[in-house]
């Protein structure tokens, strides 16, 4: 059995973490700890019984602890988890800027770190990119992705302060939902990618991007990105595609189709998220290994990637 902690609770989902492992028979939660925010690591913890620490530095031996502070208090998370958790689980992105995620990576070399990059762990996802790989469609000759969510319309993500504030979150809505579609372009193309061109949007209701647009380059391969908190609607959109056909996911539905009009449905039901991401690595440290985890060098990756779409380098 696993011992896990949660520490921090200024990430929206510290809950989604905490929730999961208390679902899973296979994992034990130790404590849920918070130097910013014990109240809300109480209100976390308070229904289940468990323990509450306001300083890291107290937490016991754990197998494995999720780091979901602000982004901004990775560093500080991470020197103090060092000696107490045999393996950490950094939520996206590593850090605020490529710079400060680089000397991060040096401070966990060495060590087994996960980052949140769940789209990888979805088996339709994983699918889609055999399919893709397998020549389904041919060539690939266009992707584009789409991502998002209403947090800021519906005041969700206004409940957890640190999602507000650029500074302590490293990048706006916009980076933190784009994150997620660096690091599945970036593992679908096995290529590196370079940005050609970003476009955020600004709103005075809230004092961050709330999405925006790029345009991205895996090679010759062009890919349109898009991400926003205000969306409405299906949280996720996918479409590769190919000199001979297209592979789409759309509204939940996995799907193949061609010029022609032939059309085969693939999956239904497909709904990406967080606890999919937290059981892979569950699997992985208890012996079912689970490759398509993103590694260090993807996370670093995903924080270049910010920073270019940024335009901070």
């Amino acid at each position: 059995m696993l011992s896990v902690a949660i520490v921090g609770c200024e990430q929206i989902h510290a809950q989604d973490y905490l929730d999961t492992s208390l679902a899973d028979p296979r994992v034990r939660v130790v404590a849920v700890a918070s130097e910013r925010d014990p109240a809300r690591a109480q209100r976390l913890a308070a229904p289940h019984g468990l323990p509450v620490l306001d300083d890291f530095a107290r937490l016991p031996e754990v197998d494995l602890a999720f780091v979901t502070t602000a982004i901004d208090d990775h560093e500080a998370a991470v020197a103090a988890l060092l000696p107490r958790a045999r393996h950490l689980f950094v939520e996206k992105p590593l850090a605020v800027s490529a710079e400060r995620a680089t000397a991060l990576a040096t401070q966990l070399a060495g060590r087994t770190c996960f980052s949140g990059f769940y789209l990888r762990t979805d088996p339709a996802l994983q699918r889609l990119r055999q399919l893709a790989r397998d020549g389904a469609i041919g060539t690939l000759t266009h992707l584009s992705l789409t991502a998002g969510h209403p947090g800021l319309l519906e005041g969700w993500l206004s409940d957890w302060p640190a999602h507000l504030d650029e500074t302590r979150m490293g990048y706006g809505a916009f980076g933190d939902l784009a994150a997620h579609l660096l690091d599945f372009a970036a593992w679908l193309t096995a290529r590196p990618l370079t940005v050609e061109h970003c476009r955020r949007e600004q709103d005075a209701r809230w004092p961050l991007d709330h999405g925006g647009e790029a345009l991205l380059w895996a090679g010759d391969l062009p890919i349109h990105l898009r991400t926003s908190a205000i969306l409405r609607g299906p949280r996720l959109a996918i479409r590769l595609d190919g000199t001979e056909a297209t592979l789409e996911l759309a509204a939940g539905r996995l799907l193949w189709h061609d010029a022609q009009g032939n059309q085969r449905v693939l999956a239904e039901d497909v709904v990406p998220g967080v606890p999919q991401g937290a059981m892979a690595v569950f699997d992985h440290l208890l012996g079912r290994t689970r490759p398509e985890l993103a590694n260090l060098a993807d996370a670093l990756a995903a924080n270049r990637l910010l920073d270019d779409l940024y335009r901070r380098t």
